[in-house]
């Protein structure tokens, strides 16, 4: 067989391989954002059955559904702590980067910025970063009120040390 057309044939099976994960999710492209995120649904029942890959697979699997407009920051943030409470750090902060940037501490309001320290001080201790995570509540203290995620990054800044599905609970 020739060169060029072993490649077009990997370059076929590869298409069908991809589109496997398609196939596979597109029933959850029927529910709404709202019965996607149930917690007797879809990738939440996962998350409680401990199956926290296959919950971020169904998540990335929902994003994928086309024409839909979903909340991908939530979406986004959700799959990176289902890998984080999987143990798979670099795909939990490859996701949970997702969901911020500095303009969302810039111009988000208080709100936008204390988004901002939530998520980076997550990805700080999932870096395993102590300095930093310390480093964002010290500014959170100063400018923002404490609230419930405020009290969240504490808990992961005392358990540092611990996976995060033990920092966590």
């Amino acid at each position: 067989m020739s060169r060029e057309i072993k490649i077009i044939a990997l370059l076929i099976i590869l298409s069908l391989v991809s589109d496997t994960g398609y196939c596979q999710y597109h029933n959850f492209c029927n529910y709404t954002e709202l019965e996607f995120n149930s917690d007797t649904c879809c990738w939440r029942k996962e998350a409680k059955a401990d199956s926290f890959n296959l919950a971020a697979t169904h998540i990335l699997g929902y994003l994928r559904c086309p024409g839909r407009k979903v909340n991908k920051q939530s979406l986004y943030w959700h799959a990176g702590q289902m890998f984080a409470c999987a143990n798979d750090y670099t795909r939990a902060k490859h996701y949970c980067k997702k969901t911020y940037t500095v303009f969302t501490k810039w111009f988000g309001g208080k709100e936008g910025k204390a988004w901002y320290f939530y998520a980076k001080g997550t990805v700080a201790f999932l870096r395993g970063d102590k300095l930093l995570l310390q480093h964002i509540i010290k500014k959170w203290d100063r400018s923002l009120p404490k609230d419930k995620n405020y009290e969240a990054l504490i808990k992961l800044y005392t358990k540092i040390s611990l996976p995060y599905r033990d920092a966590v609970k």
